[in-house]
């Protein structure tokens, strides 16, 4: 057989280098010709007859394996060029643009089979971990077409990959072939709008699979405390915590975090049932925590709000009771959505029938009502017909849970209706005796008894219940003599200005307004089993808290621990 010359393989680099090297390339392609055959051949041993046949017989199964082809199919029509043809991507987008452009236009013609090289046996091992930024080729060392070079060489280009890709093609190579899927002309031609569509529904199940388990409540800890059982009194607290979700804030910071952590550390340990308002659960595991850290305190029941999610436009009430006596009755209630930025907030009552002992219970609810935004305590009469709405709503939902008993009923919470009055010339350091008229409206609307439609009139009222709570009075009240302030305090500096008592959570409009929006209510039923003593309004100054070393009052940054002032009383039992 007559021996064929080698042709070097070269790339564009290797001629750039070489410009000058003459290469010899053959016009037409190497064949084999029958006058070969018959040209003198030197004689050989049987030996070496037997090898060089059986080499003739593995010699179709070598160039198999080291110039193996397999059919590709491109389109005459294929514009751009078809994915076969782009050079290899060096990231995932890269890849995830070529996969983009290999999907086949409309109207494609008849496919042209090319033959497309097989590198299945050496796609991985020219690929280096080491190889960032160079490039790594290897070529044959000789390209001749003699029986023994064929037996003992092959030659292969491998691209250049990075040092992340190397894991991927070493991942990808052990995979089987991911089968391929072509769109019909009549989809494909939307192929941008269908990527489009699939990554908008990817994003929107990933951020709803996030909402379902971000915005739902954890497990809690199982109690580590026995529940608590007295015969002699009880210690509660109504108190709004300001604590908002994340990013809703009044002035630089709310410190909300720092002021969950003293919560914590100097407001639970000191009493045995709490109701909390304004301890929002949307966005933010603050109230998962704060309910976890009462449970190991002995906190081992608890109520709250139901929890909201994203698409429900709104988030939860904030309303929490927890307590160590046990609670063996629970009913929730949700208002209508209230005006302004109240609409968001799903406000509404919890009750909790709290069993003191085996003989003595109290029926215990919590509510948030609408808000007033007006500037220097104006009365807004669109606020107050919303207010009074759930002043009504919150006497039906006592008349349904606890009517058909006779255990006492303590109503307590945020209620926003400032109940002093704020005469013109009078000065804001004076307390008053007097009740604003929007106070009495709401004593008579949770009462049952209704407000008057027309102020002539005795017959006609709104908001009448057929249940009544005649003897619902008001704690704080028939304490003090006058209504505290809750809310927009005031200080007297060493040089005898007034100032405002707390400025880092207060908004500015609502400075030295003196509101007293904060109420204890309670309601004996003709019993005297049960009834509160000591009511005082907790202010939480931080510099007041001897518990505190000095170095960590300076650290604190806030000067109390809400906007609000906190309610308390002692319950004793009889």
């Amino acid at each position: 057989m007559s021996s064929v010359p080698a042709v070097p393989i070269t790339d564009s680099r290797r001629r750039s280098e070489d410009e000058d090297t003459d290469i010899s390339i053959p016009e037409e392609p190497y064949h084999d010709e029958a006058g070969d055959e018959e040209q003198e051949r030197p004689a050989l041993s049987d030996n070496e007859e037997q090898q060089e046949e059986s080499a003739i017989e593995e010699l179709p199964a070598i160039r198999a394996r080291n110039h193996s082809y397999e059919a590709s199919v491109v389109s005459t029509q294929s514009n751009p060029p078809p994915y076969e043809l782009y050079p290899p991507a060096r990231t995932v987008f890269g890849r995830m643009f070529n996969w983009l452009r290999k999907i086949p236009t409309i109207n494609t013609h008849q496919p042209i089979y090319l033959p497309t090289i097989n590198n299945n046996e050496n796609s991985s091992s020219g690929r280096s971990i080491f190889s960032f930024g160079r490039r790594h080729r290897r070529t044959n060392s000789s390209a001749t077409l003699d029986n023994n070079s064929l037996l003992s060489s092959s030659s292969s280009l491998t691209d250049s990959v990075s040092c992340w890709s190397y894991y991927y093609f070493q991942i990808k190579d052990r995979l089987p072939d991911i089968p391929r899927f072509i769109l019909p002309p009549f989809i494909a031609k939307y192929r941008a709008a269908l990527i489009c569509l699939s990554f908008f529904s990817l994003a929107l199940f990933s951020f709803l699979l996030f909402c379902s388990v971000y915005f739902s409540p954890i497990t809690y800890p199982d109690p580590t405390y026995p529940d608590k059982v007295t015969n002699t009194s009880a210690r509660f607290l109504t108190l709004n915590i300001f604590m908002r979700p994340p990013l809703i804030k009044n002035n630089w910071s709310d410190y909300k975090d720092d002021r969950l952590a003293y919560i914590e550390k100097y407001i639970l340990p000191e009493y045995d049932i709490i109701a909390f308002q304004e301890s929002f659960a949307f966005a933010s595991r603050r109230k998962d925590r704060l309910i976890t850290t009462a449970r190991n305190m002995g906190y081992n029941y608890h109520i709250e709000s139901p929890r909201k999610y994203p698409w429900q436009i709104g988030v939860d009430g904030g309303l929490l009771i927890i307590s160590r006596f046990p609670i063996r009755q629970t009913d929730i209630i949700e208002y209508p959505r209230g005006q302004h930025s109240d609409w968001l907030s799903i406000k509404g009552a919890l009750h909790a029938l709290i069993e003191l002992n085996a003989t003595r219970k109290m029926h215990l609810y919590t509510s948030h009502t609408q808000a007033s935004y007006d500037l220097n305590n104006i009365v807004n009469e669109d606020d107050t017909i919303i207010r009074l709405s759930q002043f009504a709503l919150l006497h039906s939902f006592v008349a349904e849970t606890a009517g058909n008993d006779s255990d006492p009923i303590m109503i307590v919470g945020d209620l926003n209706v400032d109940a002093a009055i704020h005469p013109k010339g009078v000065p804001i350091t004076k307390r008053l005796k007097d009740s604003s008229s929007e106070y009495v409206k709401m004593v008579d609307v949770i009462k049952g008894t209704g407000v008057l439609k027309r102020p002539n009139s005795s017959d006609e009222r709104w908001f009448e219940h057929p249940w009544k709570m005649n003897d619902l009075r008001d704690v704080v009240y028939d304490h003090y003599g006058y209504h505290p302030v809750t809310f927009g305090d005031y200080k007297i500096n060493e040089k005898g200005d007034i100032i405002p008592a707390e400025t880092v959570l207060t908004n500015w409009d609502v400075l030295l307004t003196v509101q007293s929006i904060d109420r204890i209510f309670w309601s004996d039923r003709q019993t005297n089993i049960i009834h509160p003593q000591l009511p005082q309004v907790q202010k939480f100054w931080v510099e007041e808290n001897d518990l505190m070393s000095d170095e960590e009052r300076e650290q604190t940054k806030f000067t109390q621990i809400s906007d609000h002032y906190g309610m308390s009383c002692e319950i004793k039992l009889n």
